[in-house]
Order: structure tokens, then sequence, then C-alpha cells
């Protein structure tokens, strides 16, 4: 009883946002005038999906919004079938040099039970850099044939790494989930929270070299190499080479001598005098 009072819940709750939206015709119409359909998806969703912001701000079908407004999770709401597993996807396909950008990502939710869902990637709320203009900021959710293992590891908040490069179409069709069964959408363009945001992803640290001084095995005066490279036809140096499973390159004289490359992670340095 509970379960049939949800659904019907959950169906009016849907008439009412698609009499305000203007129902399937108004959907297709908006995706086709933003060029969602037919540049990202083939055909638009024929339900409308609600998106709450925090003080009942909402998206409608590409009004404007700002990252400030936009900055925490939403709520939110469409048709489900209690029996079904449904994916939600957030993304932004005119970041990275319109490559894509996976903002929110979660798979397998139990009906509209959104936070009983797996989330494969936190929500991260709008970002576009400053000077880029609008960007589209799309939601679909995908009807699942049933329980799917997603081989996408997860993504916290604070990586934007691996949420380059993203296509919810590409993703979908991996996992023959066809076309979105809802969606929305809204626009946004710089602000002075974005800043903020994009402080919260982690820089990753260059990668480190570690220098180790050894004896040397060569010594020759520098003038004698100005601005040439080492002849590494020496024997000793070549057989401690061949121990040590070191690789030897040569460097000119202004980078101070020879360096051994081991497994790409360590160096040796051979001083010249």
């Amino acid at each position: 009883m509970f379960s049939k009072m949800k659904v019907f819940v959950s169906v009016f709750l849907f008439a009412l946002v698609s009499a305000e939206d203007g129902g399937p015709a108004k959907v297709d119409e908006q995706f086709r005038k933003h060029n969602i359909v037919p540049q990202l998806i083939s055909e638009a969703p024929k339900d409308v999906l609600e998106i709450v912001y925090p003080e009942n701000i909402k998206a409608s079908l590409g009004n404007e919004l700002t990252p400030t407004q936009v900055k925490s999770q939403p709520q939110l709401y469409w048709t489900a079938e209690p029996e079904v597993k449904y994916t939600v996807v957030m993304e932004d396909p005119d970041a990275a040099n319109s490559t894509g950008f996976l903002h929110w990502l979660v798979v397998n939710i139990p009906g509209s039970a959104l936070t009983s869902g797996q989330v494969k990637a936190e929500y991260v709320g709008s970002g576009p850099p400053k000077g880029t203009g609008l960007h589209r900021y799309i939601f679909y959710v995908y009807k699942q044939s049933g329980d799917i293992e997603f081989t996408e590891p997860f993504t916290s908040k604070s990586s934007a790494g691996e949420r380059l490069h993203f296509t919810s179409a590409k993703f979908a069709a991996k996992y023959n989930m066809g076309s979105p069964i809802a969606g929305n959408f809204y626009e946004a363009q710089y602000d002075d929270y974005v800043p903020i945001l994009h402080s919260q992803f982690k820089k990753a640290p260059p990668p480190s070299t570690t220098v180790i001084s050894v004896p040397e095995y060569i010594t020759i005066s520098t003038p004698t190499l100005k601005g040439r490279s080492l002849d590494l036809h020496n024997e000793s140096l070549e057989q401690d080479a061949a121990t040590t499973g070191a690789s030897i390159t040569t460097e000119p004289i202004p980078h101070d001598g020879l360096i051994f490359k081991k497994q790409h992670k360590y160096a040796r340095k051979v001083n010249i005098q």
C-alpha cells in the first residue's frame, strides 16, 4: 500500500512539473533549441526531471542560474517505478575544450530513492572559467535493465582529473541503457564562487626523481667536455650499469655530468671534476 502511495505521489508531482514546464513537447523544443539534441543525444527525454536547489531555486529547461546558487547538491524528482533501478548523470559538455566534464553520477538507484543509490562521482557544482560564457549543465535519468556492475572508479568532490572527457551518451551506450527517460538543464557562467570551487580540487604532485650521489667512475676536467656529451665506452661504467639494472643516458656538460636512470623512478649521478 505504501509503495503504491509513493508511486501515486511521484506521478502527481511529475504531472505538476510537466504542466509547469510545458510537457514532452516543450522538453523536445528546448533540448533542440540548446543543441542538446542532436549534438549530445539523439532524442529528448519524454519526462521532465525536477531539479530543486536550496531556497527553492529550480532548473527549468535552460534558465540561467549562478554557480553560487547551484553549489550544493540538489533534490531530484522523476516518475519512477519502485522495482526498477535508475542512473542519474549531470554533465557539462562545454567544459575542457568541449570534451565534457562529469559533475555527478549516481547509479543503481532503487526507484526514486536517490540517496539509496551508489555514488560513483560526488556532486560538484558549476565552475565555468572566466571568459568562457554560458555553459550547459544537463541532468539525465536513465532506466537500467537491472543491477549493473559499473566499472568506473569512485570520484570524490576534490578530484577533477577523472571527470574530464565524459559524455553521457557514450556512458549510456556502454551499459546498454538507451535514451534518457527524464532530463532537465540550466545554464551558468562565471561568478565569484568559481575560484572557491576550483580550489577544492587537489593538485596532482609533480613527478619526483631521487638523485643519489655515488663515487666517481670518471675523473676528467670540465673544459675538455664543455658543450659536448660524454662517450660512454667505459668498461667499469658499463659493468656497473649492467649490475644495477640501470640504463645510461648522456647529458651535455652544462647539466654537470651523467645521469643513471633506474626503473624510471630513481637516478644516479656521476660527478665530473
